[in-house]
């Protein structure tokens, strides 16, 4: 029996995601025959051509003779008109829209950022008109989102599946990408969901196959419906008329025993981590310890066409450990969907990994995609690496530990291995925030490691945010003072910053514990019955507003304070890795002060 595996819309067009890769390479290396497809690139390249965006155009002109009831609908007609009567605006659109994605998938114009960033303009207006065509939802390059988040709620998910002016991937599967395959060659299709903005796409998508093919069993996997798990007893019509079963936590092994149980006809009763009907009534069968390291496989990127991303070369995603090895920042939920398991991988085995990667796929650049990589799996895979002579650039995300554990050495050696660019979870630098969120270090220690991996030559991105529960704006202070201490006007051992609102998120220890935190209420509603975010109520720390004025503002510290912001902005971070490669840091530094670009005046 043939099984499918698929990923969908809307996620990041650089780069395949991990899941099905994996699951692919596990499930083959077990005799089974496995397909895999990247729907979330097919619909990039759909969406960003000239006859869809000539349908969208059309699309604005029958919306706009159509009846408006409401301010928004009256409002809205008025930017349509806008629209249309702009013709420069729509030719420039149309004209250079394959132009743009050429520029992305061509070495020699991917690398003069002049041509970069008009190309990459070109597509975030592109984006911006189709969203207009299915107002009130909203595309970008990074997510989908509709009107009222339907993925909040059962009632949401129904209507929104079925919604042919808001939900554009309706048509799009059926019209466009389902007709292409003979589905009724297999007997599994599994769908992974690890975004909010998948939910719509991804579960319309299971709708319309199952309803096309009632044979095929659908199974829906990733981390958003593992969360869910809690709140599936009484969610029968998600079973009864968009899939079959779930499997939660990780997919390995269950997958597998689902693929044989339903090729054999077999109970899925004895399919561990599977939620599935039985008798009418939502059941969860007994759950499965994650597999060990040693009994995983190697993804495979056979079935993916690698010249459909938006890339010159291909960015590989890796991953070396699953879970996290400190598993106790207080906000965080990515260690659930391991079941707050961690295990790694032999360093050996994984630069033998990479080198196999890199040799198949012609690249040598990787993004490694575990929460947090230790310092002593750093050294022991940068000297495997090393020793095995293996052409590799990558990223990686890393811990504050210590100055003596994360040692100036320790960053040398890696960025001779190859890890020329680091993602810090900094969070905060104020030490009382620092302890609450449980970060295990403190501002000096955050000084120090940023000093040791600067000068090895890394390129150090901080991850920060502000507004975590009892906040004060004092503390935030500290946090945006050190960011002018170590950026780049500073002393240079900050690069390049990416900052957030602090959101309250399901499944994290704050969620089951909030009052540890002075969080007084959690708003919920049977409105909302299947939200991952929350809002809340709180006396302590910065009210809602004041947040948002640091986060804006922090906004000018970054213009000031980090002139290459003015290249690093508009790359993402598969582009930039290839920037870092290609230029250096210093010389990314140097092109920033362009007289182009500082005659641009934009970040």
């Amino acid at each position: 029996m043939k099984s499918a595996l698929i990923f969908p819309p809307q996620w990041f067009p650089s780069q395949p995601y991990l899941a099905t890769p994996t699951l692919k390479g596990y499930l083959q290396a077990h005799g089974h025959e496995v397909t895999q497809f990247d729907f979330n690139i097919d619909s990039y390249d759909y969406f960003l051509s000239k006859p869809y965006l000539e349908h969208c155009i059309e699309t604005i002109r029958t919306r706009l003779n159509q009846p408006a009831y409401s301010v928004e609908e009256k409002e809205i007609k008025q930017v349509y008109r806008q629209i249309l009567s702009d013709s420069d605006y729509l030719e420039s659109i149309l004209e250079e829209i394959e132009e743009a994605k050429s520029v992305l998938r061509n070495e020699d114009l991917f690398f003069q950022f002049g041509l970069y960033k008009e190309a990459f303009t070109t597509l975030k207006v592109a984006m911006k008109l189709i969203s207009f065509a299915h107002h009130p939802s909203r595309l970008d390059l990074e997510s989908f989102y509709m009107a009222g988040a339907p993925e909040d709620s059962l009632m949401g998910i129904l209507s929104a599946t079925q919604d042919e002016t808001g939900n554009p991937y309706l048509p799009f599967f059926r019209d466009r990408l389902l007709p292409q395959t003979d589905w009724q060659q297999f007997g599994l299709l599994g769908i992974s969901i690890i975004h909010i903005g998948q939910v719509i796409p991804g579960l319309t998508l299971a709708r319309l196959l199952r309803d096309q093919f009632p044979d095929l069993h659908i199974v829906i996997g990733g981390s958003v419906f593992t969360r869910h798990v809690d709140i599936l007893h009484n969610k029968q019509l998600l079973f009864e008329k968009i899939f079959h079963s779930i499997v939660v936590f990780e997919g390995e092994h269950p997958l597998e025993r689902l693929i044989d149980a339903v090729k054999e006809g077999k109970p899925l009763s004895m399919v561990p981590n599977l939620v599935h009907l039985q008798e009418n009534q939502v059941v969860q069968n007994e759950s499965a310890k994650s597999l060990p390291y040693e009994q995983l496989h190697r993804p495979d990127f056979d079935d993916l066409d690698l010249t459909k991303y938006f890339m010159p070369f291909p960015v590989l995603p890796y991953m070396s450990s699953r879970g996290c090895y400190w598993g106790k920042c207080t906000f965080c939920t990515h260690s659930h969907i391991y079941d707050s398991y961690y295990r790694k991988e032999n360093e050996t085995r994984v630069a033998e990994e990479i080198d196999y990667l890199g040799k198949r796929y012609h690249t040598k650049y990787f993004t490694f995609s575990d929460e947090a990589i230790s310092p002593n799996a750093f050294s022991r895979m940068s000297s495997a690496i090393l020793s095995k002579s293996v052409d590799m650039k990558a990223l990686g995300m890393i811990k504050f530990e210590s100055g003596s554990i994360e040692s100036p050495e320790l960053f040398e050696e890696m960025y001779q291995a190859g890890f020329i660019m680091l993602f810090f979870g900094l969070e905060s630098a104020n030490d009382r925030v620092l302890s609450i969120i449980d970060k295990g270090c403190d501002q000096a220690t955050e000084r120090l490691v940023l000093e040791h991996s600067s000068k090895a030559g890394i390129w150090n991105h901080l991850y920060l945010f502000f507004g975590f529960p009892t906040e004060e704006r004092e503390e935030a202070e500290d946090t945006i003072q050190f960011v002018r201490d170590l950026g780049e006007i500073g002393r240079g051992e900050v690069h390049s910053v990416g900052q957030s609102t602090f959101t309250l998120e399901k499944d994290s220890a704050i969620f089951h514990d909030p009052r540890k935190f002075k969080i007084d209420k959690i708003h919920q509603s049977q409105e909302r019955d299947m939200a991952i975010m929350f809002e809340f109520d709180t006396q302590a720390g910065m009210p809602r507003e004041e947040i948002m004025e640091v986060y804006e503002n922090f906004n000018e510290v970054i213009d000031k304070n980090f002139p290459s912001a003015r290249i690093w902005k508009f790359l993402s971070r598969e582009h930039f890795l290839l920037y870092l490669d290609r230029f250096g840091r210093d010389e990314i530094q140097k092109m920033a002060q362009s007289p182009e670009l500082v005659a641009d005046g934009e970040v």
